[in-house]
């Protein structure tokens, strides 16, 4: 074969086929390459370095256009993308409840005009639901990369008006991107790192500059590239085995692999890692169909997550896999091929582009219309729509009794708008957010509440925000009523699976986080008010891994798509108690030091303490609505019982 970088580079689909292979490891089996999840990095590279030397050698032969380079990224990327699109809108019409549907959807119509990545970028958060749970969650790259496909054709243009300065501007246009990266990652905005395209162009830009360098000159630094291969080899391994998902990603992580794909291109057809390795037809093969394989390998695990509420079984995942490949090479054969290198192209183009705008109007159309409600199904173990929190904001004011300047110190920050000033106030985290709203619903009219959120009594009452609040409150001539509700996980760590604690917290530390609470508590109990400590609700698996039972009218077609609930959707009630030993240790102390204060255990409404159960559902309605939160149904529950406690402890 040729050492010229001008032909065909069978090693590209190699590399291809070996960038593609990490990513679905790692997706199906985490455990087996933590750092499989560079695959993407490394296909950033290789496109980076097709997409100039296609552009470079069209513009060299006087035939660069940009209306022909566009409707060959149509027939490139469309069939396969629109193909799964649809596929997965119809199987989530049959998998998904409302909610999970109308994500979908805006996932589906961001996917089909290519910016994933900034709807990702913005929901992703604390209330966000689960990666795995997000069958289009993998289009954030294909969105990048085609982003870039928009922009860097114009850029070539300008850059080919100074062909001296172009590879210079090219380098200082990539290091900027690098160095943006990196400030992200100083600045701890990882999310933004991971998905702006900003960010990210510098691994495609640096696939740029090699194709730059090697049009330019075929030969350069021809004695380097066995070594180069050897290298670029070594760093992909290194790559794939020692980076693992919680380190900071992409920021300066991102160079290890980035650099290790440019130098096995760089090393070209000359060497044994390229020519007999990544050459090789099994290989090529797999490069061949990465495309697909990428698109589809992922709905099929985050479907298959979905209805079995838990990570299936390996084998389950191992068979998705082979599944996977099977429907790429069907695809790249019978649906890709044809449409690209077919008679009829300019005829495709038209279908294609059409089929686009269908794609995005059906994906628009079930988020405007709420995932379609109407299909709730009356064989589920309980109401997919009582997975809720928050209907009580409608009628809450966003402010919270603060100086206006200080509200947004604050996540949480409401008033509930039927009485102003309000009297009853809730102090805590998320675990108070969801809660307040149970307390709206279920108070008299004069029982207003305000909500102060993102305060913790573990955080010293002389520290500028704890004093903001006590200020505010102290000004507040009907307040009656203070309500502590933190997640018990602030205190300790917590078995993800299980709930119970895992942290062995000593005597000492204990008695410190009585004082910080005492201290708090304390505060208001000498100015005569009422002050409650809400025990932290009983944690439980995901409300969305819970959801079990039938999905369509059809019984038959139940039978495959029934949705399984996760074990932990169920814990005994002793366990419960059992796994929050410390944290009863720490509210038994509490109460013994504060005679006044009031003690509510949320359990008690939220568990049968008869049967011995503690459940995420009751009587056909889901007491929790996100993680360990409350339900606008439990949160209920909780607030009836709360209430008839406060007034029965009036003076």
């Amino acid at each position: 074969m040729s050492n010229t970088h001008d032909e065909y580079r069978p090693d590209i689909d190699g590399l291809r086929a070996v960038a593609v292979s990490m990513v679905v490891l790692f997706h199906a089996f985490p455990g087996a390459l933590g750092g499989g999840f560079i695959g993407v990095d490394v296909f950033f590279v290789i496109s980076g370095y097709l997409i100039t030397r296609l552009i470079l050698r069209a513009a060299q032969a006087q035939q660069l256009s940009l209306r022909h380079f566009y409707a060959q990224r149509v027939r490139r990327i469309f069939p396969s993308l629109l193909l799964v699109l649809a596929t997965s809108l119809v199987a989530g019409w049959f998998c998904l409840t409302a909610t999970e549907y109308e994500q979908l959807g805006r996932h589906a119509a961001s996917g089909a005009v290519f910016v994933a990545n900034f709807m990702h970028w913005r929901e992703a958060g604390y209330f966000d639901n689960a990666a795995d749970t997000k069958p289009l969650l993998h289009l954030w790259s294909l969105s990048i990369e085609e982003q870039f496909y928009l922009l860097w054709p114009l850029a070539m243009l300008l850059l080919q008006r100074m062909p001296r300065r172009a590879l210079a501007v090219l380098l200082l246009v990539l290091l900027a991107s690098l160095a943006y990266s990196l400030r992200l990652a100083w600045n701890g905005d990882f999310t933004g790192d991971f998905y702006s395209p900003l960010s990210r162009f510098w691994e495609l830009l640096l696939g740029g500059a090699l194709a730059f360098v090697l049009l330019k000159r075929p030969l350069w630094g021809r004695a380097w590239r066995p070594a180069a291969a050897i290298a670029g080899l070594a760093g992909l391994l290194a790559s794939g085995f020692l980076l693992h998902k919680s380190m900071p990603f992409p920021a300066h992580w991102a160079l290890l692999p980035t650099m290790a794909a440019a130098l096995l291109i760089f090393a070209g057809m000359s060497n044994p890692v390229n020519t007999v390795l990544l050459a090789s037809r099994p290989l090529v093969f797999l490069g061949l169909i990465s495309y697909p394989l990428y698109l589809w390998h992922w709905p099929l695990l985050a479907f298959s997550r979905i209805l079995a509420a838990q990570t299936p079984p390996w084998e389950v995942r191992f068979l998705l896999v082979l599944l996977s490949v099977l429907l790429a090479w069907l695809t790249y054969r019978w649906i890709e091929r044809p449409i690209r290198f077919g008679h009829h192209k300019q005829r495709a183009l038209l279908w294609l582009s059409l089929l686009a705008v269908l794609v995005l109007v059906c994906g628009h159309t079930i988020n405007r219309q709420h995932g379609f409600q109407s299909r709730q199904f009356s064989m589920m173990a309980a109401d997919p729509a009582s997975l809720v929190v928050g209907a009580a904001r409608a009628s809450m004011q966003k402010n919270c009794t603060l100086e206006e300047d200080r509200q947004e110190v604050f996540e949480w920050c409401y008033t509930d708008a039927r009485r102003t000033p309000p009297g009853y106030a809730v102090l805590g985290d998320s675990k108070a957010d969801a809660l307040v709203h149970g307390l709206i619903s279920q108070s008299r009219p004069d029982q207003s509440w305000f909500l102060v959120g993102a305060i913790s009594p573990l955080t010293d009452v002389d520290h500028p925000r704890s004093q903001v609040v006590i200020a505010a409150l102290d000004r507040n001539p009907q307040l009656q009523v203070v309500v502590f509700a933190n997640a018990l996980r602030g205190m300790f760590a917590l078995d993800p699976k299980t709930g119970a604690i895992i942290q062995t917290t000593s005597t000492q530390q204990i008695d410190a986080n009585v004082a910080l609470y005492s201290t708090w508590i304390s505060h208001w109990i000498k100015r005569g008010k009422q002050v409650v400590f809400v025990v932290d609700n009983p944690t439980l698996a995901d409300p969305y891994d819970c959801i079990s039972g039938g999905l369509t009218p059809f019984e038959s077609l139940n039978t495959v798509l029934r949705r399984h609930e996760n074990p932990a959707c169920q814990v005994a009630y002793a366990d419960h108690l059992k796994g929050t030993a410390a944290y009863r240790q720490f509210v038994a102390q509490l109460q013994r030091e504060n005679p006044q204060l009031i003690v509510h255990d949320s359990a008690d409404q939220l568990c049968d303490t008869q049967a011995g159960i503690c459940s995420i559902s009751r009587d056909g309605l889901y007491m929790y609505s996100y993680g360990d939160h409350l339900s606008d149904h439990g949160a209920r529950l909780v607030a009836r019982a709360l209430l008839t406690k406060l007034d029965a402890a009036k003076p």
